[in-house]
């Protein structure tokens, strides 16, 4: 696999992964937003051209056998986190994190996960912050209870989960 931070040519091929790991992760979750796909996609095409226009967002991506099969971005802290918490100055919010859905299971989230963490400084702080179950149940296996959960955030049982984590001391292949 390989680990490299996004250029142009990259648009089409990750919108195509946007729509396929959203499309697969709706019909798992059984979501009944009609508006949800194209919203979630809209914001994630966003992110793509904010990394092309502002310095503090970067989207990498993993390939494997010259096709984009996973992505994932550090950029500022998103609204749902500083609402909600005192941010550290100068953390990072690890989001935008998708992997094909015939790649998952397969080690791509975890090297995605390893090599964004290495492009990170030493001392660094980061957030993740997750709303679809599927990827709560991920990271609470990956690392952890959040640091909040915002409870019926999304509704009645749909709770929105926050992680904060100081890299320094922790160990990614846990």
């Amino acid at each position: 696999m390989d680990f490299r931070p996004i250029t142009p040519n990259d648009v089409k091929p990750l919108q195509r992964l946007f729509m396929e790991s959203l499309s697969d992760l709706i019909r798992r979750e059984q979501f009944e937003d009609a508006d949800l796909l194209e919203e979630e996609v809209a914001r994630l095409n966003t992110t793509i051209q904010d990394s092309f226009d502002d310095d503090a967002v970067d989207v990498f991506v993993v390939e494997r056998e010259g096709k984009i099969v996973g992505t994932a971005a550090v950029l500022p802290p998103n609204e749902i986190i500083t609402a909600h918490l005192d941010v550290e100055p100068g953390a990072v919010e690890i989001g935008c994190v998708y992997v094909a859905p015939d790649q998952q299971r397969q080690g791509v989230g975890s090297f995605l996960l390893s090599e964004v963490m290495a492009t990170l400084g030493e001392d660094a702080t980061f957030y993740l912050d997750a709303g679809f179950p599927s990827s709560q149940d991920y990271w609470e296996k990956r690392i952890g209870p959040p640091v909040m959960s915002l409870d019926h955030y999304w509704g009645p049982g749909a709770p929105h989960k926050i992680w904060k984590i100081m890299k320094r001391g922790w160990d990614i292949t846990q």
